[in-house]
């Protein structure tokens, strides 16, 4: 039987380190989110739980793009560092920030790939009325939306 917690942490090291790694990954992790949580530790375990759902799919031969899926993890919230003084109100924030985080994702990663853009960039549906555009979009989509109500709980 596999250890899928140990699994996704190499995984989460192998295609996420340059993230984790970086002082705008460590600013996540001082500002809060979720009223218990931070933005650093809620990406990863958006990260995290994305990666159970795809190794649940590995099971039924459904592959996925796992790079994709931890870095559009890593980087869906980035957008919102700073955010109360960037945005007038939650209503902005949840409008503007996945834009605004696919912006911080180029910094990390220049040659960025359409496909880890749109994960960014969609994640807050149904919230902003853009669909997912690919298998590991909607995961993502659905691991924020598992990991916000986490947050709220665990801290």
């Amino acid at each position: 039987m596999r250890n899928y917690k140990i699994m996704a942490e190499k995984d989460l090291q192998r295609y996420g380190a340059q993230i984790l790694t970086s002082g705008r990954f460590r600013e996540a992790c001082r500002q809060k989110h979720h009223l218990r949580a931070s933005v650093g530790q809620h990406s990863v375990r958006v990260a995290r739980a994305s990666l159970k759902i795809a190794y649940a799919l590995d099971a039924f031969g459904i592959r996925t793009d796992k790079r994709s899926l931890v870095v559009g993890s890593l980087c869906h919230d980035l957008g919102m560092l700073g955010r109360y003084e960037k945005y007038k109100n939650n209503a902005e924030c949840c409008s503007r920030h996945p834009g605004d985080s696919v912006e911080e994702a180029k910094k990390f990663m220049p040659d960025i790939d359409l496909k880890t853009q749109q994960i960014i960039e969609r994640h807050m549906f149904p919230l902003n009325g853009k669909p997912p555009t690919s298998l590991e979009g909607a995961i993502v989509c659905a691991a924020d939306k598992y990991a916000s109500v986490k947050d709220l709980i665990m801290g």
